[in-house]
């Protein structure tokens, strides 16, 4: 069984207050809850803007 969650359901927000979002976070990035800290530290509470963050860190130094 599938249990995650829908588009419509998933905020789009990390609010690292909650400690319910930092556990969703931190399963859905794959990241510790350190990783999760520094990310929105440096990218902002938006989602997209801590997706764009991790794609840009990924990427090997060209």
């Amino acid at each position: 069984m599938d249990t995650t969650p829908s588009p419509a359901e998933t905020p789009r927000r990390i609010d690292l207050t909650q400690q319910t979002d930092v556990q969703f976070w931190c399963r859905v990035f794959d990241l510790s809850m350190d990783e999760l800290r520094d990310a929105v530290h440096h990218a902002g509470h938006q989602v997209e803007e801590v997706e764009r963050y991790l794609r840009h860190k990924k990427q090997p130094p060209q």
